[in-house]
């Protein structure tokens, strides 16, 4: 198990992948405008690979390893007999409980490299947010969640989100509420489980 603090972010991972294909699209067309400077095929490739080569990694590489590591996660788990009674992937976050040993497992989009396996004693709190907003006919959400507070870090996974307001007696909307109240009965379970 981890003595680590939580991280959900590693700024290092962060800053490589936004930073270095703005480099590399800076250094290709320095060569670029160094060597080409008349134009043709060479300052083309120069100028318009780099650029493509980024967006794509932007848009795919982040994704692409966030699944790897989640791949290599559940190895790990099961490597080491933590046994996944309820596992909750969500966009930026895995979080993975062991109720009868009192384990939880996290980890983060962009902290990808680094699984926490925790005993689940050091949840402080947990709570689920229907994120209800507005009143009368208005009243509505667009994410529900669950939250805890772990090492003093508090961790949101949301168990629906929209990008438009939702009624709350909507389907849609009274299942995330229920996966959220689900998942603060097992954080509390796995609590009970490690010894508070």
């Amino acid at each position: 198990m981890n003595q680590k603090s939580v991280k959900k972010t590693n700024f290092v991972y962060l800053l490589l992948t936004i930073f270095v294909p703005i480099v590399l699209i800076g250094l290709l067309g320095y060569v670029g405008y160094t060597f080409f400077r008349d134009g043709g095929t060479g300052a083309v490739i120069c100028f318009m690979a780099p650029t493509l080569l980024s967006v794509v990694w932007w848009i795919f590489g982040p994704t692409m390893i966030w699944k790897q590591r989640k791949k290599a996660m559940e190895r790990k788990l099961d490597e080491q007999g933590f046994t996944r009674n309820q596992t909750f992937y969500g966009s930026s976050q895995t979080v993975v409980v062991d109720i009868k040993q009192g384990k939880i497992a996290l980890l983060f989009f962009w902290n990808p490299f680094e699984t926490y396996i925790l005993p689940a004693n050091r949840v402080t709190k947990a709570w689920a947010d229907d994120g209800a907003a507005g009143s009368g006919f208005m009243r509505g959400t667009s994410r529900v969640s669950f939250l805890f507070v772990i090492d003093g870090v508090q961790v949101r996974v949301n168990t629906f989100t929209s990008n438009q307001r939702w009624k709350m007696n909507d389907e849609h909307v009274l299942t995330g509420i229920s996966k959220a109240d689900m998942w603060v009965q097992v954080l509390a379970a796995a609590r009970e489980a490690a010894g508070r």
